[in-house]
């Protein structure tokens, strides 16, 4: 790990440094959404931009036309039949076939891996009417904390992307959990950003490099606390001297004497915080993620994302929510800070307001989120979301920019599973900007099934 992160920073020059309540998010008032999408342009048509151009717009990621059954590849005749289900479940009738759809199926020699894997992927209330159920929609995800300092206080915080393939690599070796590469994190503006120090050499300890731990300029609590951070390599001059510093004015005040290098670089890792020590001038006491006493396998978000924060076992325990991809296949995402007050609080997350920045930029994707229509296990109480990207696409981003899709006659809607759904409906919906950004690192279904308690 040392070694690659070492080799990744050794070209780089030496540099001088010094550097609304979930209500809202449901329908928001028609006026701050006019004000809104006055600066982010409109979303009802996907489409595909370049990645050499991700500069100030907003971007969607393209999909194929492969048939996604829920997380796999249709078998031959899996996708009729799913189609034909969901149409009949949600009037409430028991799903037939007609002899053609019957033959699809029939012509496939896997109808029982096809039974399996439908009952598996997604099932349907058919004495609710307009309802969608998907199975293991809320599961339980265990991630490693990673430990930094603030001003001397132990900080615990996990690491989900990073802008930097190799870096990506080397942090997921290290916390022996998927890190994703995140190219679009490279286009968060300089605002929507807080620093973190990473040592190459000094004290031995638990830090990335093998040294000690990370320190970070901020915490939640503080208007400058943001989960995305600028890498800076702190290197100590004369390593038989090395102390440990333990704050930001720690490592200044080395910088000034003399006694390190301080090397920025252009590398942004997505490092939410989960538990936090105080500030030392007593105004942000110790505190951490709000938590919850369950799950509900199939209900709604809940008002707290983490089930148990374990700084023994170096590890905590998120709520995992399902979502679409924008192929319509499964994925799985966490939420841990909103750019806006209101949603965090509803949510039970982290208030970085911080990150509202990257909402008018490419360093931010979109995720489309649903207020009437289809009942489920979505944020707003129906059916689950559906993501212009997903983890391993160019275009992804934890920094999910809500856009909250209200069809126009609730009686009409349907199961929207991909962005193909979204703009062949978009007829009969209506697509706003909701005006602020939700840090929701994405992750696969293996990723989730073999990191669950």
């Amino acid at each position: 790990m040392e070694q690659v992160l070492t080799r990744k920073f050794e070209s780089m020059p030496v540099m001088t440094y010094k550097t609304r309540s979930l209500a809202v998010l449901l329908i928001l008032p028609l006026l701050s959404m006019s004000a809104i999408t006055g600066f982010v342009p409109s979303v009802n048509a996907l489409t595909q931009r370049d990645l050499s151009m991700l500069n100030d717009q907003p971007l969607t990621a393209t999909f194929g036309n492969t048939p996604v059954c829920g997380d796999h590849i249709c078998n031959r005749g899996e996708y009729t039949m799913m189609q034909i289900e969901l149409g009949q479940a949600q009037k409430g009738k028991t799903p037939t076939m007609t002899m053609p759809e019957q033959m699809m199926a029939q012509n496939s020699s896997m109808s029982n891996t096809m039974t399996n894997s439908m009952s598996n992927s997604m099932t349907m209330q058919q004495d609710q009417g307009m309802t969608l159920k998907l199975s293991n929609a809320n599961l339980p995800i265990v991630i490693p904390l990673v430990k930094g300092l603030f001003e001397g206080q132990d900080v615990f915080y996990v690491t989900t992307e990073a802008s930097d393939s190799t870096i990506a690599s080397a942090l997921a070796n290290f916390t022996n959990f998927p890190v994703t590469f995140a190219p679009a994190l490279e286009k968060a503006p300089a605002t929507s950003l807080a620093n973190i120090y990473a040592f190459k050499n000094g004290i031995r300890g638990g830090g990335v490099l093998g040294f000690q731990p990370n320190v970070v300029d901020s915490i939640p609590g503080q208007t400058n606390y943001s989960p995305l951070w600028k890498v800076n390599l702190v290197q100590w001059n004369d390593p038989t001297n090395a102390t440990v510093l333990g704050s930001e004015n720690d490592i200044m005040n080395a910088f000034n004497a003399g006694k390190i290098t301080i090397m920025p670089t252009t590398i942004v890792v997505n490092c939410p915080i989960v538990q936090w020590g105080g500030s030392l001038d007593g105004t942000i006491p110790a505190g951490h993620m709000k938590l919850r006493d369950s799950i509900s396998e199939s209900g709604s978000y809940g008002s707290a994302q983490v089930l148990n924060i374990d700084t023994d076992k170096m590890q905590v325990t998120f709520v995992a929510h399902r979502g679409f991809a924008p192929d319509g296949s499964t994925i799985y995402y966490i939420a841990t800070d909103a750019s806006q007050k209101g949603p965090a609080d509803a949510l039970g997350i982290v208030f970085a307001n911080k990150t509202q920045n990257t909402i008018s930029t490419s360093s931010a994707a979109d995720l489309y989120q649903f207020s009437n229509g289809i009942v489920g296990s979505g944020p707003l109480g129906f059916q689950s979301g559906v993501a212009s990207a997903k983890e391993g696409d160019q275009y992804y981003s934890p920094m999910w920019r809500i856009q909250v899709v209200t069809w126009k006659d609730p009686t009409m809607a349907t199961v929207l599973e991909n962005t193909h759904d979204l703009t062949s409906k978009s007829d009969m919906t209506d697509t706003m900007v909701a005006g602020f950004v939700v840090n929701c690192p994405f992750f696969s279904v293996d990723t989730v099934y073999s990191h669950s308690k």
